[in-house]
């Protein structure tokens, strides 16, 4: 087992519990109650481990010094996740009306910010799927 791994741990340890709570919060800025909020919180906590543990997996941080093509890998799953994560709030906010009429309304910016989470997700998940394929 690599040293990197301990450090690891503790560093998804306090991503997790950053997200969960910036995520609980948002979910009560948009109206949500507590038991809502708590389940909002939840989610982002179970999304984050999976994306981070996905990242050391690509990486075979278990092993050591990751390779180079697996470096590049993750750093393309990251480029994509977050291209996708930005199309997806974009394409969730107010759309653009014409000139003189009521503009259109989006989802709030919570539930905007969730939209984003799950596309990022999505690209891990995808890069999840296709690691064994690789090897």
């Amino acid at each position: 087992m690599s040293n990197v791994i301990p450090l690891f741990l503790g560093c998804t340890a306090l991503a997790v519990s950053v997200t969960a709570r910036i995520a609980f919060r948002l979910a009560l800025s948009d109206g949500a109650t507590r038991p809502q909020a708590w389940a909002t919180a939840g989610g982002t906590a179970l999304a984050t481990a999976f994306n981070v543990c996905t990242v050391a997996n690509a990486l075979d941080l278990a092993h050591g010094t990751p390779a180079g093509t697996r470096t590049a890998l993750t750093v393309g799953t990251t480029a994509v996740a977050l291209a996708l994560a930005y199309a997806a709030y974009d394409l969730t906010g107010p759309a653009v009306a014409p000139a003189g009429t009521t503009p259109l309304t989006g989802l709030t910016r919570p539930r905007r910010l969730a939209a984003a989470a799950s596309a990022f997700t999505g690209a891990f998940a995808i890069l999840a799927l296709i690691l064994p394929l690789l090897d």
